[in-house]
């Protein structure tokens, strides 16, 4: 079967290979992949990002993956379009047994935090950019038959955006930033324009022309670009916000959304950065801001996000900016670094 392998951590390497189709192992399904959504972090194995070190290479890429079952001793289960939660868990720590496998590192204690040892498919095992990927039965989770593969696709990604918005209170009636019109951005906006926030903004930086009008054509309210007068703008547009969600990783942006906030706001960090930034102590107490940090998805947050793909409040569909085959993944990684506007998804056995 043909795959898509990243054979080391060096920059811009990828290689299409033929691997022995996979068989399966008790209680494990084997699914035809139909599409995989190239994710923030395959970009960051493809460039040689090294943050990315602890990835076992070669390792076949690929964990927002769709397709159906074709073997399994589960009879009800043959033919049954599905896509895969990328997360073995323990089952076992406090935090499985708190259905937050997000955060599972098997009973383990790291004072640097690192990617959860429940993170496997695309990680530490081999990922569905493939024809085929074999997984355990409990992996998977049922696509509604109005969702396209094309949804299917992302909606892990679309899932990491609403554990994030998860986070914090009620939406309904809130005004609320997002910096960073990425894929996980645009993600997070799609489900806060579904669960019908009053207002949302947006924020890039310039090359972000294009993201921010897929932004706005999602249903977000105003884009705005990075400048010198950004807070000023963002205050003439509103007087505060309730809720800022950084996905762009950026050491600025903690200081800008406190000072934009609201008292009692809530600053979700979704984008993943080396970089420290400083902030005043005083205005987060005085001002008492909620800083939280948001990591990947859990098994409820993921069939949640398959749920919402049923209801058209939710713009998932405007997500996706274009689709490749498998024999041009290089091509489809290269659009994806070059910001492309939205989501890109290989297509394989299509």
């Amino acid at each position: 079967m043909q795959a898509v392998v990243k054979p080391n951590n060096k920059a811009n390497e990828l290689d299409i290979v033929d691997l022995p189709k996979p068989t399966i192992n008790k209680n494990e399904v084997l699914v035809q992949v139909s599409g995989v959504g190239i994710c923030g972090s395959d970009l960051h194995m493809y460039a040689g990002h090294s943050g990315y070190d602890w990835i076992p290479y070669p390792i076949v890429l690929g964990h927002e993956v769709t397709g159906k079952v074709v073997e399994s001793s589960n009879k009800n289960l043959l033919g049954k379009r599905v896509v895969i939660n990328p997360y073995i868990p323990c089952g076992e720590c406090e935090y499985c047994l708190n259905s937050e496998e997000n955060r599972c590192d098997n009973s383990q204690f790291f004072v640097s935090k690192k990617a959860p040892q429940s993170l496997q498919f695309g990680f530490r095992k081999n990922g569905g950019m493939a024809e085929y990927i074999a997984v355990p039965e409990d992996n998977i989770l049922p696509v509604p038959d109005d969702v396209s593969d094309e949804v299917a696709a992302v909606s892990e990604a679309i899932a990491v955006g609403l554990t994030a918005v998860e986070k914090v209170d009620k939406i309904s009636g809130k005004i609320a930033i997002i910096f960073g019109p990425g894929p996980i951005g645009l993600g997070i906006a799609s489900v806060l324009v579904g669960l019908q926030i009053d207002k949302l903004i947006m924020v890039g930086v310039p090359g972000d022309e294009d993201r921010l009008e897929r932004a706005r054509e999602i249903g977000v309210n105003s884009t705005f670009i990075t400048n010198d007068e950004l807070i000023e703008d963002l205050l003439e547009f509103n007087k505060g916000f309730d809720m800022v969600f950084d996905c762009s990783g950026h050491h600025s942006v903690p200081n800008t959304a406190v000072k934009v906030l609201k008292k009692g706001g809530q600053l979700v960090l979704v984008g993943i950065s080396t970089s420290e930034f400083p902030l005043q102590m005083d205005q987060i107490v005085r001002g008492e801001i909620q800083i939280i940090g948001s990591y990947g998805i859990t098994k409820e947050s993921f069939q949640r996000t398959l749920e919402y793909a049923s209801d058209p409040n939710f713009p998932f569909d405007r997500l996706v900016s274009s689709s490749y085959k498998i024999s041009n993944a290089k091509e489809a990684f290269d659009a994806a670094l070059n910001k492309a506007s939205g989501k890109i998804v290989l297509k394989i056995n299509k």
